[in-house]
């Protein structure tokens, strides 16, 4: 008599079921560890009853689970899948507060993202772009919040996204670094200092920022770190790549730390006013900084010296020199510091002739010869009601150089 397929479908169903429920022993786990079939193990080492977990098994548990990542880095395998089977292991209560896995963990995640984001780029329709890399973000992320929170990890984390344009928000990769015992090391790094700056500028910038900059640093940096971001601080305010507002938040965040000395507040002032102020009690305290000068020539002399020294001459103003506050800024200075203005005046001279092998800290010559246009004008007493911006000397100079 024939057996009907119905059955025969029951049956093997029976028989699957059977093979899928088949606990292995210590016994089995201890042949799979000796033949390192890493796989195998990993898919039963729940089966032993928790009660019977002792150190053998948990030995036996570190040493395959270590040797299926060190054998999936081995062989380059970074598919999600994989990614998945060692994230489940390392949040597993036995693997959770293994320093070693962990470790090992960490190697695997790293190379698995930086792995994603890679195929990400070789990726072209815009839909799947968006999707792939929203995957990479979201997986980095839980791997994050299920971690130990290591600095150096966090750093790396860190890194990987910023080197793929991530618009994921970092400071929470970085913030244990910065918060670190040795977080004086870790915040002498450019890539940490730059993250710091990044942070005050957003909180500075909040709605919600009541404007005590004390408080604002006691909350994001501790003072091991802080005493290394003052270098890069004071670089804000002497560099022409960062405009009115980042030098505005570097001068409070000094300021209330007591970081600056009265020469250095008088150069931060001048070279605030140059580089594009922003309007404000700032703008008005530098104002009254340069109109002091009048009664100074050693001061003024003090603070030229400082800026020939700078890597470049503060002159935003004088891309447009016409500008109605800019030309209220530039008489400024000739009524009350011309020095500085002769100075770069004559260096602009030298800029656009060529006239010197010398390198000169002058950012183009356009904006040299935009101001040394404007100030020829000065010079005509028909056109020009007030103090002359340069030299005769220099002006001279600067007619002979268009002939």
């Amino acid at each position: 008599m024939a057996i009907s397929p119905l059955i025969l479908l029951l049956c093997h169903s029976v028989l699957s079921g059977a093979a899928s429920s088949v606990f292995y022993e210590l016994k089995d786990l201890e042949v799979l560890e000796r033949e390192k079939n890493f796989e195998e193990f990993l898919l039963h080492v729940n089966d032993i009853r928790p009660s019977e977990r002792d150190r053998h098994w948990k030995e036996m548990f570190q040493t395959m689970a270590m040797g299926l990542v060190d054998y999936k880095i081995k062989t380059k395998d970074f598919t999600l899948t994989t990614y998945r089977q060692i994230e489940q292991i390392g949040r597993s209560s036995a693997m959770m507060n293994d320093e070693f896995f962990q470790l090992k963990r960490s190697i695997y995640a790293k190379k698995y993202f930086t792995e994603c984001f890679k195929k990400v780029s070789l990726l072209t329709e815009i839909n799947k772009i968006e999707q792939e890399k929203n995957l990479c973000e979201t997986e980095l992320t839980s791997f994050w919040y299920f971690s130990k929170k290591d600095p150096e990890l966090g750093l790396d984390l860190a890194s990987i996204l910023d080197s793929n344009s991530s618009s994921l928000k970092q400071w929470q990769f970085y913030s244990p670094a910065i918060k670190d015992s040795i977080a004086n090391f870790y915040c002498q790094k450019p890539t940490v200092q730059q993250a710091v700056l990044k942070k005050l500028y957003e909180e500075t910038y909040s709605s919600e920022f009541n404007g005590n900059y004390k408080t604002l640093i006691d909350r994001v940096l501790t003072p091991k770190c802080f005493n290394e971001i003052v270098t890069p601080l004071k670089e804000v305010l002497s560099s022409t790549k960062t405009n009115g507002l980042d030098k505005e938040m570097a001068m409070n965040i000094l300021e209330s730390e007591g970081k600056l000395t009265r020469d250095e507040l008088d150069l931060y002032a001048i070279v605030y006013l140059l580089d594009g102020p922003v309007v404000g009690d700032k703008m008005n305290i530098a104002w009254k900084k340069v109109e002091a000068l009048n009664d100074s020539f050693q001061k003024r002399q003090k603070l030229l010296d400082q800026i020939k020294n700078l890597p470049l001459i503060p002159d935003k103003i004088f891309k447009d020199p016409n500008l109605p506050r800019n030309k209220a800024i530039i008489n400024l200075f000739a009524k009350n510091f011309p020095e500085y203005l002769n100075y770069y005046g004559s260096t602009c001279v030298k800029y656009i002739s060529n006239s010197t092998e010398a390198t000169l800290n002058v950012s183009s010559s356009f904006q040299c010869t935009e101001f040394l246009k404007a100030a020829e004008a000065t010079k005509n007493p028909g056109s020009f009601q007030g103090t002359p911006w340069i030299s005769d000397s220099v002006e001279s100079q600067y007619s002979s150089i268009k002939k």
